[in-house]
């Protein structure tokens, strides 16, 4: 079956503060308004690309936000996938930990892209 999919790549919404760090809050905000005009039906999902998100940033904070984005009451039936950077913490046992196993999780991360459309396409 045909899967509606929004890619929202990490330019779109990674926002960070003064220090450089990841501002969870303005980040969070921008990712609602960019999955908002996702389609109605259940099928519709999303992938949060940050294969290019710079990598000084935190994945394990990046990939919290996509877990709170799949929480989010608009969002409600819908799967977020995360695909992590490939980077030196891309070898973090936790991000090791959450691409192997979130379980029945609405958001999970991957480190391949083939994975990640895989799981998306098996709601």
């Amino acid at each position: 079956m045909p899967v509606d999919l929004r890619l929202i790549p990490a330019h779109e919404f990674v926002r960070c503060t003064e220090d450089g760090a990841l501002d969870a809050e303005a980040s969070l905000a921008l990712l609602v308004g960019a999955a908002s005009g996702i389609n109605v039906n259940r099928s519709s999902h999303i992938l949060l690309d940050l294969r290019r998100a710079d990598p000084g940033l935190d994945v394990l904070a990046l990939h919290a936000l996509g877990e709170r984005l799949a929480a989010h009451s608009s969002l409600r039936g819908r799967r977020v996938a995360v695909l992590a950077p490939a980077n030196e913490h891309s070898a973090s046992p936790r991000l090791a930990e959450l691409v192997a196993g979130a379980g029945h999780s609405a958001a999970r991360a991957f480190a391949g892209l083939d994975e990640a459309l895989a799981w998306l396409g098996g709601a």
